[in-house]
């Protein structure tokens, strides 16, 4: 084994050691147990009721009243209500154990926003690659950092939309639409994907990006995925320069749940046409989950985040870079 490869090994025996010793991080999450006791009504107040069947009855438990000349609105309910149980119903919002973020690494998954919510992720990749650091620097994390943020709102139920900046002023607009969702007979869930991004503050060298993202989620113990997109505009040198200007890539990638919260992920990015210059991009890393929060330690060949950035894949396959992603649900 290298000794860039020994490094990486040795970090994530000793993240997975702490992930597997802390028991709040792997307790499973279980709702509270429901409460069956309640106040009691007395004899004599139940004998004043009024029967079933009339007009003063009350309605039956989870049937709305009757409205009408004889039973007005009560005029104390607040105004959308139904809509906000409606919302608070949405499947969107309860958590998916196989899928419980909406990225890989620098690659999307299928996960639903649910409407009308807003997340924030934040990404840091460190400049200096692994080997050529070490315990002195601690591996790079004291020469700098490619950083981003970014937030996705739910637009309309299995559509989100998306802003993303990287500190080298790249800014990236990315919608995303569920087509089929898993279920019912579907095998695969499959999302429609789009973006564009454009250097120096969007305002140079513009790289749409079109594909689809196929999920296939096994139980609650992993999910596994295929990216097949084209990205325009991912050489960087002026396309009259240039024979290829744009890539076809395979994205591949999986997320296995190994604890009741703790998740390892891996991606990767095969060029099938196109502008391909040096290695396809690959990443793994450890993950955990805590309530809305997500923490991934990644290890990758570049520090591409974008995906024209992917696409461009890495300068050499001996260059590993440290990073991690933060991820916030407000929901």
């Amino acid at each position: 084994m290298t000794r860039t490869s020994i490094r990486i090994t040795a970090v994530l025996m000793a993240v997975m050691a702490l992930a597997a010793a802390a028991p709040a991080w792997a307790a499973a999450d279980s709702p509270p147990p429901p409460t069956t006791a309640g106040p009691t009504t007395p004899a004599a107040e139940r004998g004043s009721q009024p029967k079933a069947g009339t007009k003063d009855a009350p309605a039956p438990a989870g049937k709305p009243a009757e409205q009408g000349p004889d039973h007005p609105a009560d005029p104390a309910a607040p105004a959308g209500a139904d809509a906000a149980v409606a919302q608070d119903d949405d499947p969107d919002l309860d958590i998916n154990y196989a899928q419980p973020d909406f990225m890989l690494s620098a690659l999307p998954t299928t996960l639903r926003v649910p409407r009308n919510r807003l997340t924030f992720r934040l990404t840091h990749r460190f400049n200096q690659p692994l080997e050529d650091s070490g315990i002195g620097d601690l591996w790079g994390m004291d020469s700098g950092a490619l950083i981003g943020f970014e937030f996705r709102f739910g637009l309309v139920p299995g559509g989100q939309v998306g802003f993303y900046r990287t500190s080298d002023s790249t800014i990236e607009f990315f919608s995303q639409y569920d087509v089929l969702k898993q279920g019912g007979g579907m095998p695969v869930g499959i999302a429609a994907f789009g973006s564009v991004e454009g250097t120096d503050n969007f305002t140079d060298k513009y790289s749409p990006a079109i594909g689809a993202v196929i999920s296939r989620e096994i139980g609650s113990r992993a999910a596994v995925y295929a990216h097949p997109f084209w990205i325009n505009n991912s050489n960087p040198d002026p396309s009259e320069l240039v024979d290829d200007n744009s890539t076809m890539i395979v994205g591949l990638g999986v997320r296995l749940r190994v604890f009741s919260n703790t998740y390892l992920v891996a991606e990767t990015a095969p060029r099938v046409a196109g502008y391909s210059p040096g290695s396809a991009h690959v990443s793994f890393g450890i993950e955990q989950r805590a309530g809305g929060h997500i923490f991934q330690i990644t290890f990758a060949n570049s520090q591409g985040t974008t995906p024209a950035n992917v696409a461009r894949g890495g300068s050499s396959a001996n260059n590993w870079y440290l990073g991690f992603n933060l991820a916030r649900k407000f929901y």
